[in-house]
C-alpha cells in the first residue's frame, strides 16, 4: 500500500491551503482527499482550540491513498505537523524518505490571520489586544525557528522546502515549478491559480456568525458522511463576513518586537534574508 513521498506542514494560515489545490491539480499528484489529515499531530488533547485529527490509526492513513497510481508523487497537507515537537519523530520513524514543504509567513501576520479565521469560526471573541498576548497560541505557532531545527535534526536538508506566502502571493506559477521540480515531477505543467484559497475574514457580527457556525456543526453531526463537506455552511456564512479591520499599529509594533528573535533566527537556518518580517 502506498504512503507519502511528501507532506505539506504548515504553517497554519501561510497559503497551505492554496498549495493543496495548486499541487493535486497535477497528473503527477496524488493528494489525500481529506486535507489535514493531522495524523502525526499528537497534542491535539492540548489544543481545545483545534478539533481532533480526522485520522487516528496507521491503518486509517494509509487508505487515504489507496488510489495512487505507480510513479505519482504522494502527498497529504497538515499545517499542525510543523509547530508540533512529536511529529517530526513519528514522520522520520513512518516516512524516513519523505520531502517536506513549509511555507512560512511574516508572523504578525500570520498570527493575526490565525486569530480572524477563530473568530469567523466562531470559537474566539476576544478582542486582538487580549488574544495575541505573549504565550498564546497565536503567537505560539508563529514562532518558527525550534519547530524548523526539530525537522532538519531527522531529515536531510535537501528534503527541505521552504517558501515564503508572500513569494506564493506574488508569483505562484514560479512558486509551483519550482515545487515541482523539488519533488521530481514536470516542473511545466501549468496549474489554475486564479482562486486563492482560504483568505481571512472578520465576522460583520460575532454573535450572529456564532450561531450559525454553532448550527452547522450541529446539523453536520446528524448528516450521513457522503452529505458532510459540501461547503454550504461556508456559503451560508459568506454574508456575515466582511474585509478585516487592519491590526492595531501599537499591538503590531509589540508583535514585531516579540517575533524579533525568532525571525533573526529562522533567517540564519533558511539562508534567506526575512529583514522586511522586521
Amino acid at each position: 500500500m502506498p504512503l507519502p513521498t511528501f507532506l505539506v506542514i504548515g504553517a497554519a494560515k501561510a497559503g497551505t491551503t492554496s498549495l493543496y489545490h495548486y499541487l493535486r491539480q497535477h497528473p503527477q499528484v496524488f493528494m489525500s482527499a481529506t486535507k489535514e489529515a493531522r495524523y502525526y499531530w499528537s497534542e491535539w488533547r492540548d489544543a481545545p482550540e483545534q478539533p481532533p485529527p480526522a485520522i487516528t490509526t496507521f491503518a486509517a492513513y494509509r487508505r487515504l491513498f489507496d488510489g495512487a497510481g505507480e510513479g505519482q508523487a504522494i502527498g497529504e497537507a497538515s499545517p499542525q505537523y510543523l509547530t508540533s515537537p512529536t511529529a517530526p519523530g513519528r514522520i522520520a520513524a513512518d516516512l524516513p524518505g519523505v520531502r517536506l514543504i513549509v511555507s512560512l509567513r511574516d508572523p504578525v501576520e500570520r498570527a493575526y490571520s490565525s486569530y480572524l479565521g477563530r473568530r469567523c469560526g466562531g470559537s474566539e471573541g476576544r478582542a486582538p489586544a487580549d488574544a495575541l498576548s505573549p504565550g498564546s497560541y497565536y503567537v505560539r505557532t508563529s514562532l518558527y525557528a525550534e519547530a524548523l531545527r526539530r525537522y532538519l535534526a531527522l531529515f536531510p536538508r535537501p528534503h527541505l522546502k521552504v517558501l515564503l506566502f508572500e513569494d506564493l502571493c506574488g508569483d505562484a506559477a514560479a512558486v509551483m515549478r519550482d515545487l515541482f521540480a523539488f519533488l521530481d515531477i514536470d516542473p511545466d505543467y501549468p496549474p489554475r491559480l486564479d482562486v486563492r484559497h482560504n483568505p481571512a475574514h472578520a465576522p460583520r457580527s460575532v454573535w450572529a456568525n456564532r450561531l450559525l457556525m454553532a448550527s452547522a456543526a450541529g446539523v453536520r453531526e446528524l448528516l450521513p458522511e457522503p452529505w458532510r463537506g459540501t461547503g454550504m455552511a461556508g456559503r451560508l456564512q459568506r454574508p456575515l463576513l466582511r474585509q478585516p479591520d487592519p491590526l492595531p499599529a501599537a499591538l503590531r509594533a509589540q508583535l514585531r518586537q516579540a517575533f524579533r528573535d525568532d525571525v533573526l533566527a529562522t533567517e540564519a537556518l533558511i539562508g534567506r534574508s526575512l529583514q522586511h518580517w522586521l
